[in-house]
This record gives structure tokens, sequence and C-alpha cells, in this order.
């Protein structure tokens, strides 16, 4: 695993209109803000927040026939960082709070490496759930 991997993964989800340096200012704020309260280090702080959402299997739809089947798959390393940053950023555009977006960042991180489950850790756990309900259709892969 790369070094910054997981931090350019945030970037490029934040970046809008090309906008590179304004969501470079918005993830250092939220990441040194928690990094300052937890007293450790951005990296560490990345490493916890993937530990705590990683997930090893994913849901996808296939069509055998005339029927749709909700089939899990098991996913690589690089699907697993898309899926984190995914949730993470799907929890920030829920929030309908007038806050800026690094202070959104900033909660959810806080939320997700507290003990309390946040709403990022919920839907991982919609998706192992999900998983585990459709397993049966496992013989849709092929």
């Amino acid at each position: 695993m790369k070094k910054h991997t997981l931090y350019n993964k945030f970037l490029g989800s934040l970046i809008k209109k090309g906008n590179k340096i304004g969501a470079k200012r918005v993830l250092h704020e939220a990441f040194l803000k928690a990094s300052r309260q937890t007293g450790l280090s951005v990296h560490i702080l990345l490493l916890r927040v993937f530990c705590k959402l990683n997930t090893f299997v994913e849901i996808k739809r296939v069509r055998k026939k005339r029927s749709v089947h909700l089939v899990p798959f098991s996913i690589t390393f690089k699907r697993r960082s898309y899926l984190v940053v995914k949730w993470l950023m799907q929890v920030i555009k829920a929030d309908t709070r007038h806050v800026s977006t690094s202070e959104k960042l900033f909660n959810e991180i806080q939320s997700t490496l507290s003990k309390f489950p946040s709403k990022s850790f919920k839907i991982r756990n919609q998706n192992i759930s999900q998983s585990l309900l459709s397993r049966s259709n496992i013989h849709f892969r092929w």
C-alpha cells in the first residue's frame, strides 16, 4: 500500500470543478482538527478510519434470464478504499446543516472513530448484512 493512497482518494472525491487547492484546504482542516483532538497523526487517523469502515464484500445486481438478483462479490483493496471514501462523502453530502464541508468531515471522522456508530458505519453494516442475506445467490456469479 502506498503511503498516501487513501489521502489522494479523499482529495479526488472532494475536488469540484478542478479546484484542487480548495479541496486540499478542506481535507487539511478536517484532519488537522481531528489530529489535534485525538493527538494522532493524520496518516494514523486515515488508517483507523479505513480499518473501521473496511469491508471485504460488495453487493452487485446480476441479471439472469428475466430476473435481477443481488449477488455478493469479494472486492480488491482498491475497491475497498474507494467504498470507504464513497461512504464518507455520501454522509457529508446528506448532511443538510449550514456548516463548512471541513466541519462536516471532521464530525464524521470523529464519530467514526468514537465508540458510537456513525452514519457511514451504519452504511457499511447495511452492506454486510445485505450480503449475508443474499449469500444464497452466490451461484449467479458465473
